[in-house]
C-alpha cells in the first residue's frame, strides 16, 4: 500500500514539474526562408533571395520606426504626467506620432508592391490571398484572458462600453 501511494505521489510530482513544458509556445522563426513565411508556390532561388533582401531592409526600417514611436510615447507620457501639462507640446508630440505612423503605413504599402513586382502572375494571386490565412484582430485576441479586468459592471464576455 505504501509503495502504491509513493508511486502515485511520484507521478503527480513528475507531471506538476513538467506541466509548464507543455505550455511553451512553438518556434516562431523563419526556418525555411521566405517561402515559409509567404506560402508562395514555386519560388525560385533568385526570387527567394530578392524577397529576403527586401524583407531584411523592411525589418530594419520597422525596428527604427518602433524605436522612434517608443521615444515619442515616453515623451508624451512625461508631458502628460507633469505638474502643469503643456497641451501645445502634447499636441505636437501626437502630431509627430501620427506623421510617423503615416510614413510607416506608406512604407508597408511600398514593401508589399516591391515584393509583388518580383512574382509571376500566378504567384501574385497566392501572395495577395495570403491575408486570408491570418486571423482577424478579434480572433487573435481571443486567447487573452479577462482576468485582472477588475470588478466592473459587466462581468460577461459581451461588448463593453454600451448599455444593454
Amino acid at each position: 500500500m505504501k509503495a502504491r501511494n509513493f508511486f502515485v505521489i511520484a507521478i503527480v510530482i513528475f507531471f506538476a514539474i513538467n506541466s509548464d513544458v507543455f505550455a511553451q509556445r512553438g518556434q516562431r522563426g523563419n526556418q525555411e526562408g521566405a517561402r515559409a513565411c509567404l506560402n508562395i508556390p514555386e519560388l525560385t532561388q533568385e526570387q527567394e533571395a530578392k524577397i529576403q533582401a527586401i524583407r531584411t531592409e523592411r525589418i530594419n526600417q520597422t525596428t527604427t520606426h518602433r524605436a522612434q514611436m517608443d521615444e515619442l510615447r515616453a515623451r508624451q507620457r512625461t508631458l502628460r504626467l507633469a505638474e502643469n501639462p503643456n497641451m501645445a507640446e502634447i499636441d505636437r508630440v501626437i502630431d509627430q506620432m501620427a506623421s510617423l505612423r503615416g510614413r510607416h503605413m506608406k512604407a508597408n504599402a511600398a514593401h508589399h508592391q516591391s515584393i509583388r513586382e518580383i512574382l509571376t502572375p500566378e504567384q501574385r494571386v497566392a501572395f495577395d490571398s495570403r491575408t486570408g490565412d491570418r486571423p482577424r484582430f478579434e480572433q487573435r485576441n481571443m486567447r487573452r484572458s479577462d482576468f485582472g479586468r477588475g470588478q466592473g459592471r459587466f462581468q460577461d464576455n459581451g461588448p463593453h462600453g454600451r448599455r444593454r
